[in-house]
């Protein structure tokens, strides 16, 4: 799967595997490893793990936002409905 961010940093997650892929490249982009990153999000690595993977049906938003803020990053909902805009 190939991953771009646009250049107003924004990344589109509307599945599972894309938020692990953006999670996974903003992990990188810090030099973190998966440890360092459960670490400072406080959830274990075989979760981080799970998340980079697109394997965490189900997941609690609690630890996704932990996560998320370990990163420095944020999570927005966009409404993709045409009809919305009018």
């Amino acid at each position: 799967m190939t991953f771009m961010m646009t250049d107003t940093g924004l990344i589109n997650a509307r599945s599972l595997a894309k938020l692990g892929l953006a999670v996974r490249t903003l992990r990188q982009r810090r030099t973190w490893s998966q440890a360092e990153l459960a670490a400072k999000a406080r959830v274990s690595r075989q979760w981080i793990i799970a998340l980079e993977g697109g394997q965490t049906e189900g997941m609690e938003i609690g630890r996704l936002m932990r996560v998320l803020d370990a990163l420095e990053a944020s999570l927005m909902v966009r409404d993709d409905d045409p009809k919305a805009l009018l």
